[in-house]
């Protein structure tokens, strides 16, 4: 909510800052002051609190721990000097409520007159700057997340487009899928190669190691790390893997009312060195359109690609399971298995999930009809 006195720094204003999700990129200097690449340690530093609208806190637990993803490697700034780091960012917002606070507590004690008017003056400048920096920060980053999170648009874990293909099929070159509607309309519409758990995992690898990344911004990743922490191995096979995913995900476009979004929007891929990645400068949209739903990374990259990893997605999208057709979760998972196979994995998949604490253990199916709870205590990841 927009502040309305810029003469009287809020709360709110003075902790800005110090809320921020922390970066998990490895930064790069400008060239001017340092080449030295380092590694950032604000993960490490960030302390247990209560998020901001925009933020979720480091852990499910408010613990600090490091990502099971690599860091991304960055340049802190563009060739104008203008942070492309989420935490400079806010850095650079709060020296500006610093400078304001100052500048309103000495025009307090002035009479009116041409000194107080300049003071005043540059209160007003310092807040319009840090509205400028604030809607910077809304409409270019990727919504905050912690080092043990995934996060997605809800709508993109409430259809086939990841779907629970069996790995065997070739895909379909080319499908158009509705993720959204609204009033029967639809407001996000896919296009492009089938995109399968595993896309789904790679898509969600690349929003984590540049959420704290200007979007459109081109970042650098080590693909050996990647893999392993994506495949558990990395050689030639685990490379190809992620190149294709990336690759898939580069070419599937989501259409909106306004615009229409490449899941990853460059990507290059050297046979040896460092690949570099970019995500789309509209894909903040996609969660404005829809809801956020966030995952545990841990218990994500723990799970099989396929029908268990759609439904772990698929019930943290809900705030509660009511009872469901088995019908309906074939439909909307997008498995090619006939019913009765898929009833037979369904089984398989509801009791890895129980002995996992994603569900409880006494769900049941009969005639087709399946009742399931979520786990009674567990994290409640919808956003209301």
């Amino acid at each position: 909510m927009p502040r309305t006195d810029p003469l009287h720094p809020s709360q709110n204003d003075r902790q800005t800052g110090i809320d921020a999700v922390p970066s998990n990129v490895e930064q790069r200097p400008p060239l001017a002051t340092n080449p030295r690449r380092f590694h950032s340690s604000a993960d490490r530093e960030a302390q247990e609190r209560t998020p901001s609208p925009n933020e979720q806190p480091a852990s499910e637990n408010g613990s600090v721990s490091e990502s099971l993803l690599p860091p991304a490697i960055v340049d802190e700034s563009d060739c104008h000097g203008r942070p492309l780091i989420r935490r400079a960012v806010i850095a650079s917002k709060l020296k500006l409520q610093e400078q304001r606070a100052i500048a309103s507590q000495q025009a307090g004690g002035l009479k009116y007159g041409a000194e107080k008017h300049s003071l005043h003056k540059h209160v007003q400048d310092c807040y319009a700057d840090e509205q400028a920096l604030e809607s910077r920060l809304e409409d270019n980053f990727i919504p905050g997340h912690g080092p043990n999170q995934f996060l997605s648009p809800r709508s993109f874990f409430q259809t086939q487009l990841f779907g629970a293909g069996n790995h065997a099929i070739q895909r379909i070159h080319h499908v158009e899928i509705v993720v959204a509607e609204k009033n029967e309309k639809p407001i996000i519409t896919y296009r492009g190669p089938e995109l399968r758990q595993s896309d789904a995992k790679v898509f969600l690898a690349l929003l984590h190691m540049l959420r704290d990344v200007q979007v459109g911004t081109q970042v650098h990743l080590e693909p050996e790390p990647v893999c392993k922490a994506l495949f558990g191995r990395y050689d030639g096979h685990s490379r190809k893997q992620l190149r294709e995913h990336i690759q898939r995900l580069q070419t599937g476009l989501i259409i909106t009312e306004k615009c229409s979004i490449q899941l990853c929007q460059a990507f290059e891929h050297p046979n040896a060195g460092l690949w570099s990645v970019a995500l789309h400068s509209n894909i903040v949209e996609l969660f404005r359109l829809s809801q956020r739903v966030w995952l545990s990374l841990p218990m994500r990259l723990s799970l099989p690609d396929g029908l268990t990893s759609w439904l772990y997605a698929y019930i943290e999208s809900q705030s509660r399971l009511i009872p469901t057709n088995v019908s309906t979760l074939l439909e909307k998972c997008g498995s090619t298995s006939k019913p009765r196979g898929f009833l037979n994995s369904l089984r398989r998949s509801l009791r890895e999930l129980a002995n996992r604490g994603i569900i409880e253990p006494g769900w049941s199916i009969r005639k087709g009809l399946l009742r399931w709870m979520k786990k009674s205590g567990g994290p409640n990841r919808w956003e209301q």
